[in-house]
């Protein structure tokens, strides 16, 4: 019995010493680098907080942009696109996530070495901390899904994503996104800085304040009558219900019987800062940066039903629900949905 108790702690054992080792060889590599993180930091703060703000852009847009950028130099997204991007945009500083991410990056390179920050959790297994990483594979496979099927994509609130670059390029569908004027303004430097092709595109700037998105939509020569995929990808977040309720059947009103909306939800307690300290403590770093999270839906009872009820007020059937950490023994938090028109 002790000889085969021994065998099984082997593998452990071995498993164990090889992380230890992968550690000392990390140590030194990080080390070199925390000098350029102090300039790296100090660089990125400067352009991500005080250039930001003197260009009018979204602070959250900069932090979506750069889970793009992580899950490219891990290895688990390759976004060749999204790196020249931020190579070229003012509001963010390439050299800073090196900085902070490169002896990481290098020491899984060289020797298998990784973080929670190199991974991405199983559908149904993501925490909070997972999410950013998972949503993006998620909106991802749902562009896959119907981008050849579509004659029209629509993306509210593009900010910096590129996610219509990475899969209508070369495709016969139409594409729109629509942002606020000094946001595209932005982009669209940004894109030309970069020399990316983004001619197929047409970008909507608008006001909210004082002009209708979907009247500047049908303007710029969207079609109600066209087979359409709009994807509305975390911005209710940050709209007051009233406003999310209003874009919603707005979007409804614009598709036809075969059209998607693809959206995703967070829940109250997520934007409260209930389910953890470090949501909180991020919730107050946004709203100081003068974003709060205003929207989310009461997901402490029957999370899917709660949800598909609100769809209904809003005139919309879902007919794909993706729930994160359903697997796990959380309060529910985020989910994806896909709808068509009631």
């Amino acid at each position: 019995m002790a000889e085969k108790s021994t065998k099984k702690q082997l593998p452990g054992i071995c498993r164990f010493l090889f992380r230890l080792f992968q550690i000392i060889l990390y140590i030194p590599i990080q080390a070199i680098f925390i000098p350029l993180a102090i300039i790296g930091i100090a660089d990125a703060t400067y352009k991500e907080i005080w250039v930001s703000k003197k260009l009018g852009v979204s602070f959250t847009a900069i932090k979506a942009l750069q889970f793009r950028w992580l899950m490219h130099y891990f290895n688990n997204r390759p976004d060749p696109i999204s790196v020249e991007f931020i190579k070229k945009l003012p509001c963010e500083s390439h050299f800073g996530l090196w900085s902070l991410f490169g002896a990481l990056i290098i020491s899984q390179r060289l020797f298998g070495f990784t973080t929670k920050f190199a991974k991405i959790a199983e559908p149904g297994k993501e925490t909070t901390f997972y999410t950013p990483g998972r949503r993006v594979l998620m909106f991802d496979r749902i562009m896959e899904k119907y981008v050849d099927e579509m004659e029209q994509i629509v993306i509210p609130g593009s900010g910096f994503d590129l996610i219509a670059l990475r899969f209508t390029k070369g495709k016969e569908v139409k594409v729109f996104e629509i942002d606020q004027v000094k946001t595209l303004k932005v982009k669209i430097d940004t894109l030309k800085k970069a020399a990316i092709k983004h001619d197929w595109i047409k970008y909507i700037p608008i006001d909210y304040s004082s002009e209708s998105w979907a009247d500047k939509l049908l303007e710029a020569g969207f079609d109600k009558t066209k087979k359409t995929l709009f994807l509305w990808e975390s911005v209710s977040l940050f709209l007051e219900a009233d406003i999310v309720k209003e874009t919603l059947r707005g979007m409804a009103d614009l598709c036809d019987s075969r059209s998607i909306i693809t959206q995703d939800f967070y829940s109250k307690a997520f934007i409260l800062g209930k389910t953890s300290k470090t949501i909180k403590r991020s919730s107050r770093m946004i709203e100081k940066m003068g974003e709060p999270w205003k929207f989310g839906i009461d997901m402490s009872n029957d999370p899917k039903a709660a949800v598909e009820s609100f769809l209904k007020e809003c005139g919309l059937k879902m007919t794909e629900y993706f729930q994160f950490g359903e697997k796990l023994s959380i309060e529910p938090f985020y989910c994806i949905v896909e709808a068509e028109k009631l």
